[in-house]
C-alpha cells in the first residue's frame, strides 16, 4: 500500500485533537519562547541599546507692539515662532549655548516644533545624559536674547513651561513593543509545533492507516473518555472502559459490537476460534480491546475465555475489578504446575465470559511461554468453548509475543492512533504475518470523531449525554459479578 510512497507518508496530516494536544503539552515551550523574546529584549537594553534623555520646554512667542486685530496679532505671532523654530536649531545657537556653560561643542541634539496656527513654540535637547540635557536647554534659553534681537527685534518671547530634569530615557521600547515581540515568539512556536505534529509520522485517522498501513482495518474504536468528573480528573482516577458500564457511550459499545461480529464471521466460515489480541507497544489498549470483544461474543450468548498471558504487565484483572487475593495463577497452568481441570476460572455475571487471569509478574515466563504445554493448554481450553481470546505482551516489547501468536488461529492488532511510529506498525505486521500469525487485521483504537461543535457538547446521536445501559441486559450485562468454576474437560 503506501509503505514505498514516502511523497504520501511525510505529508502534513491534520487531525483537530492530536493537535491542541501537542500544543497543551508543550505549553512550556510556548512559555519559554516568550521568556527568551523578554531577555533578548532585556539584554539588548542594556549591552546595545544606549539610551536618551529629553528636556522640553514650551515657549510663547509674541510681538512687542500690538496690531490693529486679535487675529492679526496671533498671525504675526505665529509666524515669528516658525522663524524663531530655525534659529533655536541653528549651529551658531547652539554653539553659544555650549560657550555659555563652559562646554567646547554642543553635545546633543536641539528639535523644536511649531503648533500649528498659534504661537507656541517647544524645543527640547536630547542627550545621552540627563542632566547634560537639562543643562545644555537651560543654556539655549539664557542665550537666545542675543540672537532673537538680531532676528526680531520687535519679537518677545516667554517661557510657558520650565524645563524639567528627565528622569527615564525617552528613547525606551514601549510596552506594547515588547508585548508584540513576546507574542510574535510565542506565536512563532506555536507554528512549530503544530507544524511537528502534523508531520509527525503516526496514524491519526482511518484515511491514513489506509494510505499507509499494510494490512486490513478491522474496525475503529471511538475515544471513550476515562473520567466522569472533574473530582477524578484531578486524582488521576480512571474507570475500566468496558461496554457494560453504565456510562459507556453507545458509540463505544456498537463499535466493539462490530468488532465482534467480524470474529463471528470468522468462526462460522472459517472456524477461528482461538483470537490473540497483540499491539505494537505498551499503552495502546489492547487488554482493554480483548476484554470487551470477550464481553460483546459473550453477549451474544457464545461461551469464551478470555485468558491474560501479558504475564510481565497482567492488567485483565484491573479491568474488570477483580481482588488482587487468588490462590492460584493462569501462569501455573501454563508453566505445568496445574492441570487446566485444577484451575478456578472466574465467570462474570453468570454470562458466557469466563476468565483466566493472571495479578503478578513472573521473572521465569520467558522460560516456557514458548513451550508445546503452553499450546497443549491452550488447545485443550479451546475445546470447551466457543472463542478464546487471550491478551498477549506487545510484539515490540516482547519477543514472547511471536511464540503466542503462531499457536492462534487469528492475531488482531489493536493500534492507537498517533502514537507508534508508522514504520513499527508495519514492520509489526510483516513480523506476525512471517511467524504464520494469520493476521485478521488491526483495530484502530482510541479515535476522535471529527470536530463538531454538537459533537464535543454531547449531543449528537453518538453521544451519552444521557444514555445507560439499560437496554444491554439482553447480552447479559448487569452489575459485576465475579464468581469461580472449574471446567471438568467435556465441551
Amino acid at each position: 500500500m503506501g509503505l514505498n510512497n514516502k511523497t504520501q507518508r511525510f505529508k502534513l496530516t491534520f487531525e483537530w485533537h492530536s493537535l491542541l494536544r501537542d500544543i497543551w503539552r508543550n505549553l512550556w515551550l510556548v512559555v519559554l519562547a516568550a521568556s527568551i523574546a523578554f531577555m533578548a529584549i532585556y539584554v539588548g537594553e542594556r549591552s546595545v541599546y544606549t539610551p536618551s534623555y529629553t528636556s522640553t520646554t514650551t515657549l510663547v512667542v509674541r510681538a512687542k507692539t500690538g496690531t490693529n486685530g486679535t487675529h492679526t496679532n496671533l498671525t504675526v505671532s505665529a509666524e515669528m515662532a516658525e522663524v524663531f523654530a530655525t534659529v533655536f536649531s541653528e549651529p551658531t545657537m547652539r554653539q553659544k549655548a555650549a560657550e555659555n556653560i563652559g562646554m567646547e561643542s554642543f553635545r546633543g541634539e536641539v528639535s523644536t516644533e511649531v503648533m500649528e496656527g498659534i504661537n507656541l513654540l517647544t524645543v527640547s535637547v536630547t542627550a545621552h545624559d540627563p542632566e547634560l540635557a537639562y543643562d545644555q536647554l537651560k543654556s539655549i534659553l539664557e542665550v537666545y536674547p542675543e540672537i532673537s534681537n538680531v532676528v526680531f527685534s520687535d519679537a518677545v518671547i516667554d517661557v510657558l513651561i520650565w524645563p524639567q530634569m528627565p528622569t527615564t530615557p525617552s528613547d525606551t521600547l514601549s510596552t506594547m513593543y515588547r508585548g508584540t515581540v513576546m507574542m510574535g515568539a510565542m506565536a512563532v512556536m506555536v507554528l512549530l509545533i503544530a507544524l511537528l505534529s502534523m508531520l509527525r509520522d503516526t496514524v491519526k485517522h482511518e484515511k491514513s492507516f489506509e494510505a499507509n498501513i499494510d494490512a486490513k482495518l478491522l474496525g475503529t474504536i471511538v475515544h471513550e473518555k476515562p473520567h466522569l468528573t472533574l473530582k477524578e480528573r484531578l486524582a488521576r482516577k480512571k474507570r475500566s472502559l468496558l461496554i457494560d458500564d453504565a456510562y459507556s457511550s453507545l458509540k463505544f459499545a456498537e463499535d466493539y459490537q462490530n468488532v465482534a461480529t467480524k470474529l463471528e464471521h470468522m468462526h462460522r466460515h472459517q472456524g477461528s476460534k482461538i483470537f490473540a489480541i497483540t499491539s505494537v507497544a505498551e499503552n495502546e489498549g489492547k487488554s482493554t480491546a480483548a476484554a470487551n470483544i470477550a464481553l460483546a461474543l459473550a453477549g451474544r450468548g457464545f461461551r469464551v475465555m478470555l485468558i491474560d498471558i501479558d504475564i510481565r504487565k497482567p492488567s485483565i484483572y484491573k479491568i474488570f475489578g477483580c481482588s488482587t487475593k487468588q490462590e492460584h495463577e493462569f501462569s501455573d497452568v501454563l508453566s505445568g504446575k496445574l492441570s487446566p481441570k485444577e484451575f478456578k476460572f472466574q465467570q462474570y455475571k453468570k454470562s458466557g465470559l469466563y476468565l483466566a487471569l493472571n495479578r503478578h509478574y513472573r521473572s521465569d515466563a520467558a522460560q516456557w511461554l514458548g513451550s508445546e504445554m503452553v499450546s497443549k493448554c491452550i488447545k485443550s481450553i479451546s475445546g470447551w468453548m466457543d472463542f478464546v481470546i487471550i491478551d498477549t505482551p506487545p510484539v515490540a516489547a516482547s519477543a514472547d509475543a511471536a511464540s503466542l501468536v503462531g499457536i492462534c488461529d487469528k492475531t488482531l492488532l489493536v493500534v492507537r492512533t498517533d502514537t507508534v511510529d508508522i514504520t513499527d506498525i508495519n514492520d509489526t505486521v510483516m513480523t506476525i504475518n512471517n511467524i504464520g500469525g494469520n493476521l485478521a487485521g488491526c483495530i484502530l483504537n482510541d479515535l476522535y470523531r471529527p470536530f463538531t461543535l454538537f459533537g464535543q457538547l454531547g449531543l449528537d446521536e453518538s453521544s451519552a449525554y444521557s444514555y445507560k445501559h439499560g437496554s444491554y441486559k439482553r447480552y447479559g450485562y448487569g452489575p459485576h459479578s465475579l464468581s469461580e468454576v472449574m471446567f471438568d474437560g467435556e465441551e
